[in-house]
C-alpha cells in the first residue's frame, strides 16, 4: 500500500488537462462575473482596493493590495470589473489545483500507468463540481476574499502532496517552508487560511505517528502534553481576559505545541530551518503593516482606524464584534451542523429551483434526489478511498475534518446571524467533491469489470454530472448584466439635497453608497436635488467644514455626490468612527474627545449607553424658533452609543445641513414623528405627524431620478436578499398611491400602486387593498360616465379578491348604474367558482330581467 503519490501519470498530459480545466473555468467566470458591485461586502472591497482604504476588521490587507495592483493596471477598464475579475482568476487557479491534488490522491491507489485515465477523469469531476458549486461560483464572480482563500488553501494542499511525493524522512524542507509562507501570506487574505494547518502537520508527522501509535511511551507523552496544554489554556484564558488580551491562552498553547515539535524533531529539522520558518511567517504577516501605515493617513474608508498599537490589536482580533470562544457555544453544535453546515451543503449542487422549472418536477423531489446523489457519491468515494489506500484516506480525511467539523466548532456561529454564512464552509464542500470524484471512478470501475458497455455508459454519465450541475447553476450566477446594487446606492445618494447628512443602517445600504462615492463607475449618474434656502442656513463654520470635507474626498474619490456625508449607525458605536465623521466628513459633533474616546468604557461619558430614568424630551433647535421641535423618550427606554451619537449629530447640524435617514434604518431614535418621506430617504423635519411625505419630491424621485436597471429584466436572477431590498422601491410607490387615493385621483393612485406591485416580493398580501382601490375607482368612473374604465377596474377588483362577499351586490349595483347588465352578468358568472352560486344566480336573474 503506497504511502506517497505515485509517478504513474504522464506529466505532460496532466499539465495540459489542468490548464484546460483552468481555461474552461475562467471562460465561464468571465461570461458571468459582475461588471459592477454586488450587495454585501463586494462594494466595500472594490472601493478599498481602488483607493487603498481600510475595510472592516480584520482588514484582509494582502487582498486589498492585490486589488489595488489590479486597479493600477486596469488599462482604462472600470476598477470594479478588474477587481471582480481578480476573484475569477483566483478561483480558476484554485479549481486547477483541485484537479492537480485530486490526481495526486487517486494516483496513490492506481495499479499502473494504464489506469492514469481514472486519475484524469477523477480530477476533472472534482474540479468542475467545485468550480460551479453554488457558493464557490458566487465567490468567484464578485470582489470577495473567499476566492483568494480558496486559492491559498488549494495551493497548500497541492504543495503538501508534492512534498509527500518527494520527501524521505522529512527531506525537502524547502517545500515545507514554502507552505508555511503561503499559509501566512494567505492569512492576509482571510484568517481562516490556517484552518487546514493541523491537517498539513498531520501529513508531515504521519510516519512518526504510524511507527509509534502502539508504543505506551508515545501515549504517556501524548497524555502529559495534552493535560499540560489544557491546563495552560484554562489558567491563561482567565488571565488574558483580566489583562485585556483575551487570546493569550491560544498564543501560549500554540507556542507550547511549537516547542514540543521543535524538541521531538530537533534531529531532523535544523535550527536554521526553524529560524527560516519564523522569518517566512513574519514576511507573510508583513502585509498587515499596510493597515497600520495607511490608516494613519485617514483614507475615505478607514474602518477601525488601526493607526496605533491598541487599535491595531483590536482590529486584527476583531474585537469590534465582541469576544467569542469556541468553548462557549453560541448555538448547539447539532444546530450548527444541521441548520447551517448541512443546510448550506444542500444548496451546493444541482440547483433544485432551476431544475424544477426545466423538468416540471416539484422542487422538493429534485432537492431530495440531489442530496441523495451527492451523499452516496461522497460517502461511497470515502469508503472506496479507505479500502484502496488507508494512508491516502487518512491524509485527505484530516483535511476534510479540519474544513468541516472543526470549522463548525471553531467558527461557532450563532442561531441569529444577520445573513447566511455558507462561505465559511466552502473549503469543506470543495474537498467533498474529491470523494465524489473517487466515488464516481469506483462506481465506473465496478460496473466496467462486469460489462464494458454499461461501464462506459455509466462513466459518461458520471463525467457529465458536473457539467449538468454547471448548466443548472448558470442562470442564478450570471451577474454580467446586473446593476441593481449600483442603482440602490446611487438612488439613495441622489435622493438627498446638497451637503446632506444621511444615516444608513448596515452593509447593503452603506457599501453601495460608499462605492458610488469612492470610485468612478460608467453606469453611475449624479443628480443634485433642488434645495430650499429656507430649510437650511449653514453657518460660516459649517461652510468651512463642508469645504474641508469636499477637498479631502476629492483627493481620494472619483465617484458621485461627494458633498454627502454618510453616517453608518452600526459604526457609530465606535469612537474612531465618530471622530472620522467629525474630522473628515465635516459633521459637527460638539462633544470633547475624552467623552468620545471613553464612550464604551466610562459611565461618565455623555455617550455611554444608558436607560432613561424618567419621561423626558430633547429640543432640536432650527434656523428659527418655529423650526425647532422636541422629541420624547419614555422612562425605561435604552439609548446606546449610536443612538446618543445620532441625537448629538442632529442637535449640532439640524438647520445647517439637510439630515436624512435611509428607509432601511429600522430604529430612528425617537424621530418617528419628525420624518418626511421623499422616496428612499426620510428627511428630518420640524413638523410633527405620522406618514409625512413630500409628494413632489417623492414622485419626481421614483419617476425620474431613480434608476431601476435590471429590476424588471426576468433574464437577470434576483436572490432573496435582492428581492427583499427591492421592496423599499415598492413601498415608495405605495406611498404615492395612498396620497393620490386620498385626493380622489384614481388614475394616479392606480398607476402608482400597479407600478409598486412590480417591485414587491409578496404581492398577494396587497391584493385586498388593491381590490378595494379598484372597486372605489370603478364607481368613481361610472359616476363620471367612464363606463369602460369603470368596468375594467371592476374586473380587476374581482380578479384580486374573488372571495369578497360584497362583490356580488357591488357588481349588480355597478351594472344597474351604468346600464351595462350584460357585463355585470359576465362578471357574476366569473365568481361562481368562488362564491355561493344560488345568490349569484338571483342577481343574474335580476339583471337579465332588467335587460329585457
Amino acid at each position: 500500500m503506497n504511502y506517497k503519490p505515485q509517478p504513474i501519470v504522464n506529466k505532460k498530459h496532466n499539465l495540459i488537462i489542468g490548464l484546460l480545466v483552468f481555461l474552461f473555468t475562467l471562460i465561464i467566470y468571465y461570461l458571468t462575473f459582475a461588471r459592477s458591485l454586488s450587495f454585501w461586502d463586494a462594494g466595500e472591497y472594490i472601493a478599498c482596493s481602488s483607493i487603498l482604504g481600510v475595510p472592516h476588521p480584520p482588514g484582509n490587507p494582502f487582498y486589498i493590495l492585490l486589488g489595488r495592483f489590479a486597479a493600477i493596471f486596469s488599462f482604462g477598464l472600470p476598477h470594479a470589473q478588474v477587481i471582480n475579475f481578480l476573484s475569477s482568476v483566483f478561483s480558476a487557479f484554485a479549481v486547477m489545483f483541485t484537479y492537480f491534488f485530486t490526481v495526486k490522491i487517486i494516483s496513490m491507489f492506481l495499479n499502473s500507468s494504464k489506469e492514469e485515465y481514472l486519475a484524469f477523469a477523477g480530477g476533472i469531476i472534482a474540479a468542475i463540481f467545485t468550480a460551479f458549486s453554488f457558493t464557490y461560483w458566487h465567490n468567484a464572480i464578485e470582489a470577495e476574499v473567499y476566492s483568494g482563500l480558496a486559492f491559498t488553501i488549494n495551493l497548500i494542499v497541492w504543495l503538501t502532496f508534492i512534498w509527500l511525493e518527494k520527501s524521505d524522512d522529512l527531506s525537502h524542507q524547502n517545500l515545507l517552508l514554502l507552505i508555511i509562507y503561503v499559509f501566512f501570506l494567505g492569512f492576509g487574505i482571510h484568517q481562516t487560511s490556517l484552518q487546514v494547518a493541523p491537517a498539513v502537520l498531520f501529513v508531515v508527522i504521519y510516519p512518526f505517528l504510524r511507527n509509534n501509535l502502539k508504543s505506551s511511551r508515545f501515549w504517556s507523552r501524548f497524555s502529559i502534553y495534552f493535560f499540560i496544554l489544557l491546563f495552560v489554556y484554562i489558567i491563561f484564558n482567565q488571565i488574558g481576559k483580566n489583562i485585556h488580551i483575551p487570546d493569550l491562552s491560544k498564543y501560549l498553547v500554540a507556542a507550547g505545541m511549537m516547542f514540543i515539535l521543535y524538541f521531538h524533531l530537533r534531529d531532523k529539522v535544523s535550527t536554521k530551518a526553524w529560524l527560516l520558518a519564523l522569518l517566512f511567517i513574519f514576511i507573510g504577516l508583513s502585509t498587515h503593516f499596510f493597515l497600520f501605515a495607511r490608516s494613519a493617513t485617514r483614507p475615505f474608508i478607514n474602518e477601525g482606524h488601526p493607526h496605533n498599537l491598541q487599535l491595531f490589536t483590536d482590529y486584527i482580533l476583531r474585537r469590534q464584534y465582541g469576544t467569542t470562544s469556541m468553548f462557549v457555544r453560541r448555538a448547539s453544535f447539532i444546530y450548527q451542523m444541521k441548520e447551517q453546515f448541512l443546510t448550506y451543503f444542500s444548496w451546493q449542487f444541482f440547483n433544485a429551483e432551476i431544475l424544477s422549472q426545466w423538468l416540471k418536477i416539484p422542487q422538493q423531489v429534485i432537492q431530495t434526489i440531489s442530496n441523495l446523489l451527492i451523499t452516496l457519491l461522497g460517502f461511497g468515494g470515502a469508503y472506496y478511498h479507505y479500502k484502496k489506500n488507508k494512508h491516502s484516506f487518512a491524509y485527505f480525511a484530516a483535511f476534510f475534518l479540519m474544513a468541516s467539523l472543526a470549522m463548525v466548532f471553531v467558527m461557532n456561529l450563532s442561531d441569529a446571524e444577520v445573513r447566511e454564512r455558507d462561505y465559511f464552509f466552502v473549503t469543506a464542500y470543495n474537498f467533498w467533491t474529491v470523494w465524489m470524484a473517487i466515488g464516481s471512478i469506483g462506481l465506473f470501475s465496478f460496473i466496467y469489470k462486469k460489462t464494458k458497455i454499461a461501464g462506459l455508459l455509466i462513466g459518461l454519465i458520471l463525467l457529465g454530472l458536473p457539467f449538468f450541475n454547471l448548466a443548472s447553476q448558470y442562470f442564478i450566477h450570471d451577474r454580467s448584466r446586473e446593476y441593481i446594487a449600483l442603482g440602490y446606492g446611487q438612488n439613495i445618494l441622489n435622493s438627498v439635497e446638497e451637503n446632506a447628512i444621511i444615516f444608513t443602517n448596515g452593509d447593503n445600504d452603506t457599501f453601495p453608497v460608499w462605492y458610488a462615492q469612492a470610485i468612478f463607475d460608467p453606469k453611475a449618474e449624479e443628480f443634485l436635488q433642488p434645495s430650499d434656502p429656507d430649510d437650511v442656513t449653514p453657518t460660516a463654520e459649517t461652510i468651512e467644514l463642508i469645504e474641508g470635507a469636499l477637498e479631502y474626498k476629492n483627493e481620494q474619490c472619483s465617484g458621485i455626490r461627494l458633498d454627502v456625508s454618510v453616517a453608518n449607525l452600526s459604526l457609530l458605536n465606535t469612537p474612531w468612527y465618530i471622530k472620522q465623521l467629525r474630522d473628515k466628513e465635516g459633521v459637527e459633533f460638539n462633544i470633547p474627545d475624552a467623552h468620545i474616546e471613553q464612550c464604551q468604557t466610562n459611565p461618565n461619558s455623555v455617550l455611554y449607553p444608558r436607560q432613561i430614568p424618567k419621561d423626558m424630551s430633547l429640543t432640536i433647535k432650527g434656523v428659527t424658533p418655529e423650526d425647532s421641535f422636541k422629541i420624547n423618550f419614555q422612562q425605561g427606554d435604552i439609548l446606546y452609543i449610536k443612538d446618543l451619537a445620532v441625537l448629538q449629530i442632529v442637535k449640532d447640524n439640524y438647520g445647517k445641513r439637510p439630515i436624512y435617514f435611509a428607509v432601511t434604518v429600522p430604529d430612528v431614535v425617537g424621530f418617528d414623528n419628525h420624518l418626511r418621506n421623499e422616496g428612499m430617504v426620510d428627511r428630518v423635519v420640524s413638523t410633527s405627524g405620522k406618514n409625512q411625505y413630500n409628494l413632489d419630491r417623492l414622485a419626481t424621485n421614483i419617476d425620474s431620478v431613480y434608476t431601476y436597471e435590471g429590476v424588471f429584466d426576468d433574464s437577470i436572477y434576483k436572490d432573496r436578499n435582492m428581492t427583499r431590498l427591492l421592496n423599499n422601491y415598492g413601498a415608495a410607490f405605495m406611498r404615492a398611491s395612498q396620497f393620490y387615493h386620498s385626493q380622489g385621483d384614481f388614475d394616479h393612485a392606480i398607476r402608482y400602486i400597479e407600478k409598486g406591485m412590480e417591485f414587491l416580493e409578496n404581492k398577494s398580501r396587497f391584493y385586498n387593498s388593491l381590490s378595494q382601490l379598484y372597486l372605489e375607482a370603478s364607481f368613481h368612473y361610472i359616476r363620471n360616465d367612464q363606463t369602460d374604465k369603470g368596468f375594467n377596474s371592476l374586473e380587476k377588483a374581482v380578479y384580486y379578491n374573488r372571495h369578497n362577499k360584497d362583490l356580488i351586490q357591488l357588481i349588480y349595483r355597478a351594472a344597474l348604474d351604468s346600464n351595462q347588465p350584460e357585463r355585470g352578468i359576465l362578471l357574476l358568472n366569473s365568481l361562481k367558482a368562488y362564491q355561493d352560486t344560488s345568490e349569484i344566480n338571483i342577481y343574474i336573474d335580476l339583471l337579465s330581467t332588467n335587460n329585457e
